[in-house]
């Protein structure tokens, strides 16, 4: 290993990816691993330094998916934490951890694989990202000093608007069983489950025991019709959010989606209510049908603005 190699991680609470980086980029393919078969970040470093075999790196930067202060994180699906003093003394190197999308927030600007879902070109200002997986991650991005700064969120837990009289009916059924309901209620993996049971409360049906992916996977058919309408609600009430999040911070740089979920569905989200609902902003809904909304299609977003955030503390040493 050359001395300029990084070590870059984003620590999911389905995936762990690990890889190897130059100040250009990721450099090889990244290794994955299910995070939920280690019991400790611990086992987790050790099982990754063994597959690269490589152990000297001369920075690294880890994302994780949950908070992060003062360099200390642990995960919130998940009984990993993570120490970045504890971690610079392992390695030899200096550490920095943030949140999984600290690191999204800061790869914006590097995305290569987006689709733009209506709007304008981007203008200069600040952007935005919200992610629907295991929860729904928020992160902005604004422009500072000729460099980028990222400003941390959890409007995720937010109070879920409804927009529609269906919607109204979903969040009723929704508070029934779960008293307070935040978009991240219905805009996640276990949220879509949620969102499919309200669904079928609504409609008078008994819902069988589905997985997220199996929702999703019957849902792009519109024979299917209970799924179908769950995947259409779904996207209505991700456009809702982040037409919320494009006001509250004046987008201007534009409203990225990334996540778990979104990236399979990119052709259905492209032909859903998201955008529709992205606009629906009474009187400033002129000010935002301006601002472009994007699909994050690059298969490691995390692992890129790990990267970002390696170089921004390597260029302020």
């Amino acid at each position: 290993m050359t001395a300029a190699a990084f070590l870059v991680a984003d620590v999911g609470a389905t995936n762990a990816r690990f890889s190897w980086a130059h100040r250009q980029g990721l450099r090889g393919e990244p290794v994955q691993l299910p995070t939920a078969d280690f019991a400790d970040s611990d086992a987790l470093l050790d099982t990754v330094l063994a597959r690269l075999e490589r152990r000297t790196p001369k920075a690294a930067a880890l994302a994780i998916a949950g908070p992060v202060s003062a360099g200390r994180g642990r995960m919130t699906n998940r009984p990993l934490s993570f120490d970045a003093a504890t971690l610079s003394r392992r390695l030899g190197c200096p550490v920095t951890v943030v949140n999984d999308f600290h690191a999204v927030a800061r790869a914006l600007p590097d995305l290569e694989q987006l689709v733009q879902i209506g709007g304008a070109a981007p203008k200069p200002g600040v952007k935005a990202v919200l992610g629907p997986g295991s929860g729904l991650g928020m992160g902005l991005l604004a422009p500072l000093n000729g460099g980028w700064h990222v400003l941390a969120s959890e409007g995720g837990h937010g109070d879920l608007a409804p927009g529609s009289p269906l919607e109204t009916e979903i969040l009723s059924v929704l508070q029934a069983s779960y008293g307070h309901v935040s978009w991240e209620t219905a805009l996640s993996g276990p949220g879509l489950v949620r969102l499919y049971r309200a669904v079928c409360g609504v409609w008078g049906v008994e819902p069988e025991d589905l997985a997220a992916e199996q929702i999703t996977a019957r849902g792009v058919d519109a024979g299917e019709p209970v799924c179908h309408q769950t995947l259409e609600v779904f996207f209505s009430l991700l456009g809702g959010a982040a037409g919320n999040l494009a006001l509250t911070v004046c987008a201007q740089g534009g409203v990225y989606v990334a996540g778990g979920i979104v990236p399979d569905l990119a052709e259905f989200a492209a032909a859903s209510p998201i955008r529709r609902r992205f606009d629906e902003r009474g009187p400033m809904a002129d000010m935002v049908r301006a601002i472009p909304l994007y699909l994050i299609l690059d298969p490691a977003p995390g692992l890129t603005g790990a990267l970002g955030c390696l170089r921004d503390l390597l260029s302020a040493s």
